[in-house]
Formats: structure tokens, sequence, C-alpha cells
């Protein structure tokens, strides 16, 4: 059995053997071991005799418990043997006296694993309380079965949920995988559950008159969300970059936003130029001034929250619908059309991104410029061209920018700037 001092980075190096097992045994921890399997996994174990029988207790998986907090859970076992205590017969005792049940391992999923790695823990945790915990919350986890989450996700289709249930089942089978990686329980009953609902490509771009009534119906929406729904257009990012945005991320001088990767849903750092529209948005925002965030939650006198993002965006978009349907019966009856006939097919704020890069595109905007803009991972650039192209294309973004900038702002009366046509001389302006 082999013996080294243990440290973060030679646990890091050990490879697994070809065929079963290996304890890896920590010199000057007795007993206390890295066990490693042909699989690759990972678990730190504590081999200790009480009472005459020789036996082992797992302590934890890697990297999910990191060398000193194994050492930390090593220690406590060791005294537990000591005493006289066998620490395995002991978990196995608490784990009988005291069920995990489905909401507690849940919110030990969104402390432990979602908010250290993830930028939509917050979201996660609401899905789960909206649709796992009244259903299976008190439930004990080890008794959840395959069948408990068809029904959870039937009830969901039920209640009207479409393509979001297959988001309800992607992060349960998430919560359910880290409690099998934490030895919580042995198998997943959200193993080989198969997606409900079959998912087709958005493809819902607005068209000039939408863009036309949705830019009035954000004037008159007014602070928060009018001017934060205006730079969702105008600059083509995600709702979550640009609603919990932060003062220090954006330097007015260079006109650029940086986003770190905390706050990316891709989890790539990026910096993107702002429009000379944005700014003046930007700068009206900035006279308001009294918080850390770009659009901060209001709040009551009864609130204990710290300073957070504005939030609410369902109502919001609720409210912007209802002014936009207004607009586009007014422009229908300035063109004598019959208001009563016009209506406003759905969309959602994502789609505004489509709008923005559909438009940089049909302005003559190259790809790859979009693209970079949107700050895709994966896009035309790709194979050894994405490795060694190291091109950060921020003047080509600039000018893709303030040229779809200057198209929303001519979005006005019978002006269709995005349906003019490119002459030889270069964009319409």
């Amino acid at each position: 059995m082999p013996k080294r001092s243990l440290t973060a980075a030679s646990v890091e190096r050990l490879k697994p053997p070809r065929v079963g097992q290996v304890d890896h045994f920590d010199a000057g921890y007795p007993g206390f071991a890295l066990r490693i399997s042909y699989g690759g996994r990972r678990s730190w174990t504590f081999h200790y005799r009480v009472h005459g029988r020789q036996r082992r207790l797992t302590l934890g998986t890697y990297p999910a418990l990191s060398l000193a907090e194994a050492r930390d859970a090593w220690r406590e076992s060791r005294r537990m043997v000591e005493r006289g205590v066998d620490p395995a017969l002991e978990k196995r005792e608490a784990k009988r006296r005291v069920p995990d049940t489905v909401r507690a391992v849940g919110e030990q999923f969104i402390e432990r694993y979602c908010r250290p790695r993830n930028r939509t823990a917050d979201e996660i945790a609401r899905m789960l309380e909206i649709h796992l915990y009244p259903a299976l919350g008190e439930k004990p986890i080890e008794a959840v079965s395959r069948r408990d989450i068809l029904r959870l996700l039937d009830r969901a289709e039920e209640r009207g949920v479409t393509v979001r249930v297959n988001r309800i089942l992607s992060n349960v089978r998430r919560m359910f995988a880290w409690a099998v990686e934490r030895e919580i329980i042995e198998t997943s009953p959200v193993a080989n559950v198969k997606a409900p609902v079959k998912e087709i490509p958005r493809d819902r771009v607005l068209s000039d008159d939408e863009l036309r009534a949705f830019l009035s119906a954000c004037t008159r929406m007014g602070e928060p969300f009018g001017p934060l729904f205006r730079l969702l257009l105008l600059t083509a990012q995600r709702r979550n970059e640009i609603a919990a945005g932060r003062w220090e991320e954006v330097d007015l001088t260079e006109a650029t936003w940086s986003l770190p990767a905390v706050r990316v849903k891709n989890g790539r750092a990026d910096v993107f130029p702002l429009s000379d529209q944005s700014l003046d948005i930007i700068a009206i925002l900035e006279s308001m001034g009294g918080s850390e965030f770009l659009f901060p939650a209001r709040y009551t006198r009864r609130s204990t929250v710290g300073p957070r993002p504005v939030s609410g965006f369902g109502r919001a978009k609720e409210r912007l619908d209802v002014l936009m349907l207004d607009e586009l019966r007014k422009l229908a009856e300035e063109r004598g059309d019959d208001p009563e006939a016009v209506g406003l097919e759905p969309w959602r704020l994502h789609d505004l991104r489509r709008t923005a890069a559909s438009g940089m595109a049909r302005l003559g905007e190259p790809i790859h410029v979009v693209e970079k803009l949107l700050n895709h991972v994966s896009g035309s650039i790709s194979g050894v061209a994405a490795v060694y192209n190291r091109h950060s294309y921020q003047d080509e973004m600039r000018a893709a920018a303030q040229s779809w900038a200057d198209a929303v702002s001519g979005i006005s009366g019978e002006v269709y700037l995005l349906e003019t046509k490119q002459t030889a001389g270069g964009k319409n302006a």
C-alpha cells in the first residue's frame, strides 16, 4: 500500500490504477488514505480498528472534500475511535435517525455546489422551490423513485409548463447526481429519464414595427425596466448580465463594459464596447447614483436584504407587451388599418439578442464580429484559427455596435432603416 506525505498538488497528480483500486496512505496521519478506483473515482477513507475489528470509513469524495477538510474529518473520527466509538456505525445510525429530506439536500446542493460556481443559483433555487419541494420536499431522498420524478414532470406539464419542463428535469438531475457524488444516496432516480418535450430552436426576431413599438413602450415604462430593456436591445447581451451589472464593470472613458467570468453564462470573461446611445442611457443612470448596481432593486422599509439587482421581470414583461400592443395599434391606425385586427406574437426578452444579431447581419456586419459581440463560445472561427487567432476585434465590435445603435435610433415614422439595402458606397445612414 503506497504511503507518502500527501499534498494538494500530489493528490492532483495521482493516477488511477488500470484495474481495481488503490489506497494512498498519508504519512503522519495513521489510517488516513485517498482511495482511487480504476474509473477515476477518489474517496477519502479512514482505516481503523475498534473492539478488535478492522473497519473502514469513507470520509467524503475528492475534490468535493479538499485534503485539509478530509484531514479535519479524520481527526474527528480518530477521536471517536479513541473513545471506543465506531464512527462508521455512528454514521449509519445517524442516517437512520434523521433521514435526509429532498428539501434539505436541495438546499445543500444550492449552497455548496451552485453558488460557488453557477451564475444562476437563485434561478435554480427558485425552480426547485416551485416544482420539486411542494411534491417531494419532505420525503426522504433515499425513498424517491423514478416514478416520483415522472409524476413531478407530468404535473409541471399539466400546469402549462412546456419547454421549461426540460429545465426542471435538468436541474433535478444535477441535484440528485450531486447527492450521489456526496454519498448521500447510492443511485439517482433521475438516471435515464428522458426530456419530456422536444425542443425546437427559436427564431423569433422582432420586426421594425415591433421594434418601433418596443422603443415607445420602453419610454412609457420609465425606470428601471425601460432603460434596462433598451440596453438589452442595443448591447445584444444576456438579460442577467445587464440587469445585475455593477458600476465597477463600466468604463465610461473607454466606453466599455467588462463582465467577469463569474457573471457570464458560458463562464468566459467578456469586454464589449458601448455605443453612444448606450452611454447616454448609462449616463442618466449614473446621475441617479446611490447603489453599486446600475439597476438596483427597490426596497421597502421592512427589507433586511442587502443591496441586490432588480428583479420581477415576469410582471415587467407583461406590462411591456400591453404597451407594445397599444403602440402597434396606434401605428396601424396612422396607416389607416384596423387597429383591432393587430396582435402581438409571443416573444421573449432573449429574442432581443437574436434581433440585434440579425439586425447587424442585415447591416452588413461580418458574422464573426457579431459572434464576438455576443460572446459566443462556438462561432464561425473554429479549429486551428480559434486556437491561434487572439485578436480582440474590439474596433470591429465597436463599429458593429454603433452601426446597430444608429439603425435603432433611426426607427421612427415611415423610416425603415433596417430594411434598406446597402448601397455601393456603404451603409445607408
